[in-house]
């Protein structure tokens, strides 16, 4: 274990954790750089083994810096994009939920028990992008909590790629670098006109990174200066004016003290920083596309109500009138006393409605979410929702499923629960894609009818 330290401690600790060793420097409150690169022998493979990780590291050397800084080489990091309108002037917490399903629709993975953290790239062609990181919540809990075991903040954790600057000099009218890591392409440029700008491409086989790279390279076009990190691997790239390579200790140094300093100097870095915990409100997201059209037809039959009660009550005056004026007229009164009887009837039953309307506007906006709760609970193993849409008053269930009767069974499940809340599911509509040898898998899609207000009223 480490060992109570008397000297000063450092304000500011940078660890760069690889798969191979972690590398370290310290700083002083402004971000310069204290004594020597360390190199400690405390490696890390995935996401999962950090906390693993920082326990050899604060076992092998000595006390960490007040803030802790880690730039992690396989942190998983994505850039996504939303359309600009629908993500324009939302609040935080929505706009990362946002995020979270447009990574969850893209990879199909589930984002439910992650810490994400953003940064905004820029709008164009009406969409927004955005840098992410990602790290499970269990994983980023017992890391801080290791940290401030030692009396250490977490300033950030963020991936070692993008760093917002020229590398070699002062920065220029126009730059482009690309950075090769393990997971990931990093390409970013700046010119006066379209300013800073960067893109994510992901690596593996049949990515075709290499092509996009290239064709990149065209779009930005001629620049001042170019540079390329190699990490710890030669990729084929486009020839640069300077090439880091991380393996060599000039590099990796002066690499790092310029992370550092524009860690700790920096109010706000235009770098997706975890190091702040946000609990992602399901329920919210769920109700977010429906929660408006809820209110809106909710207070549309609210008006209408009032309307008709108001008619009514003026019908019901007129033909009291006419009974006191008209009593010589028999036939014609026995007539009105039955219309006076059904208005009577009609107010009463608008009346009644009038006090349901709260129960009403509840129902209805929590419709969404039991919608998708109930789906995601009761799917079948072995059956994908690829889509879900609306069209007028029908919401159109689509997917795929590998047993033709997997969808019929998602609809008897879900039908007596979202038939209380004002929805009707009608038997599912199947087609073989002829795949396998058994036909399937079977596509499908099933239209769930929205009753509207006559799924509440009384």
């Amino acid at each position: 274990m480490q060992l109570p330290s008397f000297s000063k401690r450092p304000p500011h600790t940078l660890l760069y954790i690889t798969e191979v060793k972690t590398f370290r420097i310290d700083t002083d409150r402004k971000g310069v750089m204290a004594g020597d690169v360390q190199v400690i022998e405390a490696k890390c493979e995935s996401a999962s083994a950090l906390p693993s990780a920082i326990d050899s590291i604060i076992n092998e050397s000595p006390a960490l810096g007040k803030t802790v800084w880690i730039l992690y080489a396989r942190l998983n990091t994505y850039q996504l994009t939303l359309p600009a309108v629908q993500v324009a002037g939302v609040d935080d917490e929505i706009l990362q939920q946002a995020l979270q399903f447009e990574y969850e629709a893209l990879t199909g993975d589930s984002l439910s028990k992650s810490q994400l953290a953003y940064h905004f790239l820029g709008t164009a062609d009406e969409m927004s992008s955005y840098w992410i990181n990602i790290v499970a919540s269990e994983t980023f809990d017992e890391l801080t909590k290791k940290l401030k075991k030692v009396s250490c903040k977490l300033g950030g954790l963020t991936h070692p790629g993008g760093f917002p600057g020229l590398l070699s000099g002062s920065d220029d009218a126009s730059w482009l670098r690309v950075e090769c890591w393990p997971n990931a392409v990093f390409a970013l440029a700046k010119n006066p006109e379209l300013g800073f700008s960067l893109q994510i491409f992901a690596t593996g086989e049949d990515s075709g990174w290499q092509e996009q790279i290239d064709h990149w390279m065209l779009e930005t076009g001629s620049v001042d200066k170019s540079e390329a990190i190699m990490n710890n691997q030669l990729e084929f790239i486009p020839t640069t004016d300077e090439n880091y390579h991380l393996t060599l200790d000039g590099a990796l140094i002066f690499w790092m003290a310029q992370w550092v300093q524009y860690l700790a100097t920096e109010e706000t870095p235009s770098v997706p920083l975890l190091n702040t915990k946000i609990r992602i409100n399901m329920e919210l997201v769920y109700m977010i596309g429906g929660g408006v059209a809820a209110l809106l037809l909710c207070g549309s039959h609210a008006l209408w109500m009032v309307y008709q009660t108001n008619e009514a009550v003026y019908q019901f005056e007129q033909l009291t009138k006419a009974e006191k004026d008209l009593k010589s007229y028999r036939d014609g009164l026995n007539k009105n006393r039955d219309k006076l009887t059904e208005l009577k009837k009609q107010v009463d039953t608008i009346g009644g409605n009038i006090n349901v309307i709260p129960a009403a506007l509840k129902g209805l906006q929590q419709r969404p979410a039991e919608l998708l709760k109930h789906l995601a609970e009761d799917s079948p193993e072995d059956l994908v929702i690829e889509e879900i849409r609306f069209e007028g008053s029908y919401i159109i269930i689509s997917g795929v499923s590998l047993q033709p009767t997997l969808s019929n069974i998602l609809a008897g499940e879900i039908e007596a629960p979202l038939a209380k809340v004002g929805w009707k599911v009608n038997p599912p509509t199947k087609k073989e894609l002829n795949v396998f040898d058994n036909g399937g898998p079977w596509s499908f899609e099933m239209i769930v009818e929205d009753l509207g207000l006559e799924g509440f009223a009384e």
